[in-house]
């Protein structure tokens, strides 16, 4: 099966209504934290004042900006950008032509079934990228994660330790904890899919 074609590094504006609820989770996260919103600009590289506009519901704001923001505040993305689901529902098939990509100019992100109480996310990863993207850039979120390289070659960086390269069929488990890049390394664009846990999804988020 191959992914969907899509015009790489597009910063889509969000719907209206899910770029409110998502302003709200990340206001939330960010109070959580304890943060202020120049503090977190400092963390994400996004303005404090475009920051504010997201979370007070005035700008969309793009997929990459809303990438920056959530790692700048340990938040995989893709918890805040899944589709909403039947919190009942047992089961969650996620069907192929329902996928919505997601674009940075460093990986496009194609969310796979998830549940909304569940512990684990997962999706599938083109990475574009040649080089070792700016630590502001690195991943950093609460969990454990295990990805595997479905296509082409990466080599996986992780914060204090030696960059290991990975090839079709290797897969690595690290604490999701440790800031983590990929970067391609194979001729055309890699493939990965990752699955990490996350922390249980009552309360607010």
């Amino acid at each position: 099966m191959s992914l969907k074609k899509s015009k790489h590094a597009q910063d889509g504006v969000l719907p209206p209504k899910k770029s409110v609820e998502v302003g709200q989770h990340l206001r939330q996260r960010r109070l959580d934290l304890k943060l202020t919103l120049v503090e977190l600009s400092e963390k994400c590289g996004v303005s404090f004042a475009t920051i504010s506009k997201i979370e007070t519901g005035k700008v969309s704001g793009g997929f990459q900006t809303i990438y920056k923001i959530a790692r700048g505040l340990g938040l995989l993305v893709t918890d805040i950008l899944e589709p909403e689901l039947n919190r009942e529902e047992k089961v969650v098939l996620q069907r192929y032509s329902d996928i919505n990509p997601h674009l940075t100019s460093l990986y496009d992100y194609y969310p796979q079934a998830t549940r909304v109480q569940g512990r684990l996310n997962s999706g599938i990863m083109i990475v574009y990228t040649r080089k070792v993207p700016e630590r502001i850039d690195w991943s950093n979120h609460e969990g454990e994660e295990v990805i595997t390289v479905l296509s082409g070659s990466i080599r996986l960086h992780l914060d204090g330790s030696e960059p290991m390269d990975m090839e079709t069929g290797d897969s690595a488990c690290f604490s999701s904890g440790t800031p983590h890049a990929y970067v391609c390394t194979s001729s055309d664009p890699a493939r990965i899919i990752f699955v990490s846990t996350r922390p249980s999804q009552s309360g607010s988020f």
